[in-house]
């Protein structure tokens, strides 16, 4: 199950304010929180699922051009000078692309990157499982038009697309993005990538003097297990009231009985680890916040506070308001 940084997703939702319909509908069928935007939420990572669904309704809604000039303005603008920002090597394009390989992989760990020598020629390589859906050729296209992006501003615009790669079968919606129409394009290949000339590749590049980033440095994801990344993929629709395995499995993209059977492989149960994760936040909210009571049961997705003190009673010994009252007298 692949993550990606709130972050990032926040970044790209953005781009719905462009189109002609209510944002949070649009976060809704996206599977994205409401609360994406808001500075106390508790939670850094979002499922894979929820930006392959972001970016398939970009596309859904808009012509090819349209989209890439979208993806293409927020990459030029926003995202490639925030990750630039974080960049220590210089020395040479491919010790800068070896860094960014590193950082990108820090804030989504759906597939790899990285920078590899073959046939005679340096390639920059997105690795990621294939499949069919059009939202993985709207996915490749964001990724195709983020690389040239990249490429470009590091190299002062010297580097030029002239071989891509594709995992896609049909390249019609590739060349919609205008740079690459002289660009010789191979479908249907195991991974994307796109050449680099050699002598390009191991010169010296230049770094425009930048802004210290040392508070918004990317920390890696932290989960060494399967329950480890359900728990950081499914902790922001906790707010979202009773949250079933069914519904679960749809936002995360996996078959029930597969989220089934991973989590008791680590002999763990689904029910069990949303109880423990809703009440842990609970008691966070109380301990830790000034939050009313009657806030925290709405934010928690209860109906109403009676409800919420009943459960809280059943699973604490005591009600949400003898909770407080005891921690903050130690």
């Amino acid at each position: 199950m692949a993550l990606v940084k709130r972050e990032d997703i926040a970044l790209f939702s953005q781009l719905f304010k462009t189109l002609d319909h209510n944002m949070y509908v649009l976060l809704k069928e996206s599977r994205i929180p409401n609360d994406l935007h808001c500075n106390d939420s508790c939670y850094d990572y979002l499922p894979e699922n929820a930006l392959k669904n972001l970016i398939q309704i970009l596309g859904s809604r808009t012509t090819p051009d349209q989209f890439g000039l979208l993806v293409w303005s927020v990459c030029h603008d926003v995202y490639i000078p925030r990750l630039l920002e974080k960049l220590t090597h210089s020395s040479s394009l491919k010790a800068a692309l070896d860094e960014c390989c590193v950082l990108l992989q820090q804030s989504a760990t759906g597939s790899k990157v990285y920078t590899q020598q073959r046939g005679g020629k340096w390639w920059l390589v997105r690795d990621k499982p294939f499949n069919h859906d059009l939202s993985f050729q709207y996915a490749e296209l964001f990724s195709v038009i983020f690389i040239h992006e990249l490429l470009l501003t590091l190299t002062s615009g010297k580097w030029s697309a002239s071989e891509l790669a594709l995992q896609s079968h049909d390249a019609d919606i590739f060349r919609s993005f205008k740079p690459l129409i002289n660009t010789q394009l191979y479908t249907a290949r195991s991974v994307m990538a796109v050449a680099i000339p050699e002598e390009m590749m191991l010169s010296p590049i230049h770094l425009s003097s930048r802004a210290s980033f040392s508070d918004s440095t990317t920390d890696p994801i932290k989960a060494d297990s399967f329950v480890a990344v359900f728990k950081l993929a499914i902790r922001p629709y906790l707010s979202m009231g009773k949250l079933s395995i069914k519904w679960a499995s749809d936002i995360l993209g996996i078959n029930v009985r597969t989220l089934q059977r991973r989590l008791e492989k680590e002999g763990a149960i689904y029910s069990d680890i949303i109880e423990e994760m809703v009440l842990e936040q609970i008691i966070d909210l109380i301990c830790n916040t000034d939050l009313s009571l009657t806030s925290i049961a709405s934010k928690m997705g209860y109906t109403d506070s009676a409800h919420f003190t009943r459960a809280f009673k059943r699973q604490m010994q005591m009600t949400p308001s003898q909770y407080r009252k005891l921690n903050r007298s130690k």
